[in-house]
């Protein structure tokens, strides 16, 4: 038996990491002792570990993911210890150079043979281990989902995307019914259905697919889903951790808070004493596991009674998007017969406005509610361009009064960089900081509603530039300094500008102008107020103080 431990990096991620969920299970299968940690474990964690598998995951997370790889060569031979991922694929010469190792897997791990075995294991196609995720505290976002690909690649071959590197073949998976019922049958049944392919539509096998997910129970106007029993969730978590000889500590800790609070439910004063009693019991046990399996009879009857057992819908998401080039009346009828939410729709290219409307009516008329959508910005597009989709989604959206919608820009950088700082020929350093300071705001997506899309972003996509030249912190704060005056006081001076002053004030913005004329620096000087500054000032004293520190 070898000990097998598998590490991601301390980023912040929404998704579990699913290459390493696989490798738990090819190992487990062999009878492996598995663990999982998240950063940089110490060594006492490490010092009887035989292999270590370090997932990475974008480019820009470089740094960090070699500094985790360090901390582990500092302690495992270098051979012992295998790297894949994301990065590890699109830079593998970088961190072969780096960091002096060979063992970089690029790609999907196709064969165990890629990891020196003989046995020939696709574990690409292995079902995941979601135990791997109780070894650590970190919840991910999406982490209770079932995740599947039934297809990998994408044909088109798009300049900016990184699936080529990845997932170079086009090919049909043929192993959801497989994978979703193993995962039911061992960890529970889960609500909605993630699928990671990056161009479904593509597939000539879309109505298999959709048939599978019919027969699995993801059917449209269909409550199906109850959340299963606790209780028996968390037994099964504590013996599948004791079989493979891991902390049950965690786990344990939730089954006596869950039973503590459960009480809470019990609407029969009878039953709720009986409960009392039992659980007083349990709390003087040292091991609640076999604790609870003793009085499990009496138990689960109150549990099963009182649990929440309402019937839910069940959702599919597309979680890469769909191609809106691709759906057309038949794949959409296809679609039609499973509950999609959100519904996402790629709207990466003015140019493709005409399609991306017609498939949005499409969608709709098939009974489509929830919408979202991706739209790729800093690459060969103009600021304008982006403000003219958001804008076009929007209208769109108010069409339809019966919908739910929003719109998630995402900030083009090329695959083999190692940060998050490239600027495009069209956008530049002052524009994708005011950008970023709306979003943030937004939290990263961009409503339906029209008047607070105007306000955020502008009446058109000249306000849209004007807003983006604004200091930071009177975007961030604005109708704080509304209120006060200042931005008027900004929008007056702005306007004063001529068209080659503006793109002196923007050199300036951008660190390329150092010495400005005097109408370009009396507004530069409104870039050095904050919110908290002024909050200094007596009430009485803010906007005076304010036109005296500009001279207007």
């Amino acid at each position: 038996m070898a000990n097998i431990l598998l590490v991601e990096p301390d980023y912040k991620n929404k998704f579990p990491p699913i290459g390493l969920m696989k490798i738990a299970s090819y190992h487990r299968n062999k009878g492996d002792y598995v663990e999982f940690y998240k950063g940089k474990a110490p060594y006492l964690k490490i010092s009887n570990i035989d292999r270590v598998y370090i997932t990475t995951l974008f480019t820009f997370y470089y740094d960090i993911s070699v500094d985790t790889i360090k901390h582990y060569l500092n302690y495992i031979p270098k051979n012992n210890i295998f790297i894949g991922g994301i990065a590890a694929t699109l830079l593998a010469d970088t961190f072969k150079k780096e960091l002096k190792v060979n063992n970089i897997i690029e790609g999907q791990l196709y064969s165990s043979s890629l990891i020196g075995f003989s046995d020939n294991v696709n574990i690409d196609n292995l079902p995941l281990d979601y135990d791997i995720l109780d070894d650590i505290s970190y919840e991910y976002p999406a982490g209770n989902n079932f995740f599947i690909y039934t297809t990998r690649g994408c044909p088109r071959k798009c300049p900016f995307c990184a699936v080529p590197s990845l997932e170079p073949e086009f090919k049909y998976t043929n192993n959801l019914i497989s994978q979703i019922n193993h995962i039911r049958n061992t960890y529970g049944d889960k609500r909605n259905v993630l699928i990671l392919d990056n161009n479904i539509l593509y597939t000539t096998e879309l109505e298999s697919i959709i048939k599978d997910l019919n027969y699995l129970g993801f059917l449209n106007n269909t409550l199906n889903f109850v959340y299963p029993h606790q209780v028996n969730i968390l037994i099964g978590k504590i013996r599948r951790r004791r079989q493979f000889s891991l902390s049950t500590f965690k786990q344990e800790e939730e089954l006596r808070s869950f039973l503590k609070n459960f009480k809470r439910r019990i609407k029969n004063n009878k039953l709720k004493n009986k409960y009392s009693l039992i659980v007083d019991k349990i709390k003087k046990e040292e091991d609640i596991f076999y604790t609870v399996l003793k009085y499990k009879n009496e138990i689960d009857p109150i549990v099963e009674k009182y649990r929440f057992k309402n019937k839910l819908q069940r959702y599919v998401d597309f979680n890469q998007g769909l191609d809106c080039r691709l759906l057309n009346e038949k794949r959409m009828k296809i679609l039609s017969k499973i509950p999609v939410k959100p519904f996402r729709i790629s709207y990466d290219n003015i140019k493709i406005t005409k399609k991306y409307k017609i498939a949005f009516n499409l969608s709709y008329k098939y009974g489509v509610k929830y919408y979202s959508n991706y739209m790729l910005y800093n690459y060969k597009d103009i600021p304008q361009d982006l403000w003219k989709r958001l804008h076009n989604t929007i209208k769109l959206y108010e069409t339809k009064t019966d919908i739910q919608g929003f719109s998630f820009p995402m900030k083009y950088a090329p695959i083999d960089i190692k940060n998050r700082d490239f600027i495009s020929t069209k956008w530049n350093k002052k524009y994708l900081s005011g950008l970023n300071v709306i979003l943030n705001v937004t939290k990263g997506v961009v409503a339906k509603e029209l008047d607070f899309f105007y306000k955020a972003f502008g009446k058109n996509d000249s306000d849209f530039i004007k807003i983006l030249t604004m200091p930071n912190e009177f975007i961030k704060y604005r109708v704080f300094f509304e209120d006060k005056g200042y931005i008027n006081i900004w929008n007056n001076l702005y306007k004063m500008l001529s068209v080659d002053e503006k793109q002196e004030l923007l050199d300036c913005l951008n660190d390329n102008q150092s010495d400005p004329s005097e109408k370009v620096l009396k507004i530069l000087k409104m870039y050095e107020i904050t919110k908290n500054s002024l909050l200094k000032y007596k009430e009485k004293d803010k906007f005076e103080n304010v036109i005296e520190y500009v001279n207007y």
